[in-house]
């Protein structure tokens, strides 16, 4: 009986080593402690200004970046300002701001489906949120009848997405030089007691 249990047994156990493992000595799925913030970096101009093809729409970038937040990665990439290309997009008296939040195929650590950036309402949600969080702080009236492109890419995510996106796209927009009354910037944060 031990023999067939050993063979029917590996895949569960395998799984189960690494947190039985990390909660034994109290650690995070992520090897943090408790109370330990996740580690950030940031770099700007993550890519060449004028690199063209790849996922993100990047033709003439004006602006990128790169925050990692723990195991969480966002790259970011900034277009404009610039000419609108149709009518509808073009306002007399200030600049369009256009926001898209995509995740890469690899990106979900639990979810494993299929989803259409332009129909998941998750993806949907944050580029609405990081939209309304950045048309705040840009300068949108010194560019009238222009359009400004903010796309952020999920490379990784470990919680954290919208909060990382943020910060990359500020930094994304200070890189690009489009003037801001102010730089948003976004952390999480909860309470435990015990």
């Amino acid at each position: 009986e031990t023999i067939t249990e050993a063979n029917t047994a590996p895949s569960t156990s395998m799984s189960n080593r690494r947190g039985d493992v990390l909660s034994l000595i109290h650690l995070r799925s992520d090897g943090r402690r408790p109370h330990e913030i996740r580690h950030m970096t940031c770099s700007l101009g993550a890519l060449p200004p004028t690199a063209s093809g790849g996922a993100l729409p990047s033709a003439g970038c004006s602006g990128s970046a790169m925050v990692t937040l723990g195991l969480t990665k966002v790259l970011c990439s900034v277009r404009g300002p610039c000419d609108a290309t149709r009518r509808s997009e073009e306002l007399p008296d200030r600049a369009s701001l256009e926001v898209l939040v995509r995740a890469a195929p690899f990106a979900p650590p639990g979810d494993r489906r299929n989803v259409n950036p332009t129909t998941d309402r998750r993806l949907v949600e944050a580029s609405h949120l990081l939209q309304r969080a950045l048309s705040a702080s840009i300068l949108l009236h010194l560019f009238p009848r222009s359009k400004i492109s903010v796309t952020v890419m999920v490379l990784a995510d470990d919680g954290g997405r919208l909060e990382a996106s943020i910060n990359a796209a500020t930094l994304a927009l200070m890189d690009a030089g489009i003037p801001l009354r102010d730089m948003v910037c976004a952390c999480s944060a909860g309470r435990w007691s015990a």
